[in-house]
């Protein structure tokens, strides 16, 4: 009889490398805290169809892998299973001959050198069931430790579950994972143990494995492709977020700022304006005040002289309409000359000599304002009006119409809207 050893680890140093554990991973149930199962996808594929072969019978075969312990809990990793094809379960047991293991160690030289025996599978009709006590007596005797296990399955539905010896009986473990790598031993030992399959027929056959691992990886790509597109968007609309709040509260601020601004501006606007137009009506009303000095009288000579002298004043229309002016018809007559003079005397003028009050009436006109003389006659105000530098609608009205009752009329004949906002230059037609 063969004999052969388990290798169990049961004593952990400080120097044991880091335990690393399958990146793609699948799990089944919820695993056991006291016991960590991984089985390679290609060896469950290997297994359905090794026990649908026989769907009415029991089917059984040796798993392999490699087990380590971390923390005291053992991390059982089956990477490999070889069918043993000429055994059946029965009540009388299993009969695990010397054949049998010499050829299941011929295999595992073969194709799986560095791997051990971590349990077995059993594959009967109408599963699940308890488990009768034959199977836990084939179990402690072949396959005893704490670091092996035995699959069950049911071939047909593919019902299964792990059991692990424990407290003198075979108990079923609530859940395992499923991992996901190349494992090429395992794959060629299944293109070379075909039933009468070709290796290159074999070398066709659908992987099935290596698609559900290329679709995970797949997915996985994709999810954190998706999740960094999600997480740069949901970064850049908080940043455009944050950017619009620090534009909105800078507008803002800048309006008040703004606002309070022109409305100083405003203000210092009309008080200038003011300021300029009481001086500018201050100025013009003392110029029309002032009276002619006695040198410019005695400059000029008499009244008569005078009028005689600036034929504008005798033609403006203040003389015109004098009423003292009027009523001396003297004016346009001139005295026929007398007839014992060869010569003939040219007279003097009639408003000098026969009309003092004409002469007074003309210093009178010179004197006084311009404003009361447009007033006193409606065709000699004019059309329109050309701004000067420093004028204002209350100087213009002054000017005009002896009065300031005429600002309002003036505004709203050229659409002024503010009436302290004129500029030299400007044309207004007055009413």
């Amino acid at each position: 009889m063969i004999e052969f050893v388990y290798k169990e680890k049961t004593k952990e140093t400080d120097t044991t490398p880091k335990l690393e554990l399958p990146k793609n991973v699948r799990q089944i149930g919820e695993p056991e805290e006291s016991r960590k199962i991984y089985i390679e996808d290609y060896v469950v594929t290997y297994l359905k169809r090794f026990a649908k072969e026989e769907p009415l019978g029991s089917r059984l075969a040796v798993l392999l892998g490699n087990a380590e312990r971390r923390g005291g809990i053992p991390y059982l990793f089956i990477r490999s299973a070889v069918a043993l094809k000429e055994l059946e379960y029965s009540e009388g047991g299993i009969p695990f001959t010397d054949e049998v293991w010499a050829g299941v160690y011929s295999a595992i030289k073969e194709y799986f050198p560095v791997q051990d025996i971590l349990g077995w599978f059993l594959s009967v009709p109408g599963y699940p069931m308890e488990l009768d006590p034959g199977i836990a007596k084939i179990h402690i005797n072949c396959f005893g430790g704490a670091d092996k296990v035995l699959l069950a399955a049911e071939p047909t539905d593919w019902d299964e579950d792990f059991f692990a010896y424990e407290n003198g009986r075979l108990t079923r473990q609530k859940g395992y994972y499923i991992f996901y790598e190349r494992n090429e031993a395992m794959q060629r030992f299944m293109i070379e143990t075909g039933d009468g399959e070709s290796i290159d027929a074999k070398e066709q056959f659908e992987d099935r494995a290596i698609q559900s691992f290329r679709a995970i990886v797949q997915e996985k790509k994709e999810y954190s492709g998706q999740k960094r597109v999600m997480t740069f968007l949901y970064t850049a609309s908080t940043f455009l977020v944050m950017v619009v709040l620090v534009i909105g509260i800078t507008l803002i601020n800048n309006y008040e700022k703004m606002e309070g601004l022109e409305m100083a501006l405003g203000d210092l606007t009309q008080t200038i304006k003011s300021q300029n137009g009481r001086e500018t009506a201050a100025g013009f009303t003392a110029s029309l005040d002032a009276e002619p000095s006695p040198e410019d009288s005695s400059a000029s000579g008499s009244p008569a002289a005078e009028a005689q002298e600036t034929p504008e004043a005798q033609e403006t229309p203040e003389t015109q309409e004098t009423p003292e002016a009027q009523e001396t018809p003297e004016a346009p007559e001139s005295p026929e000359p007398p007839e014992a003079s060869g010569t003939p005397e040219i007279p003097e003028a009639p408003e000098a000599q026969e009309t003092p009050e004409s002469s007074e009436a003309l210093e009178a006109s010179d004197a006084s304002e311009p404003q009361e003389a447009a007033a006193s006659s409606g065709s000699a105000v004019p059309e329109s009006y050309t701004v000067q530098e420093g004028d204002t609608l209350l100087s213009i009205s002054r000017r005009i119409y002896g009065r300031d009752d005429q600002i309002g009329a003036i505004c709203s004949l050229n659409g002024i809207e503010d009436s302290d906002h004129i500029l030299a230059g400007q044309k207004l037609l007055l009413p």
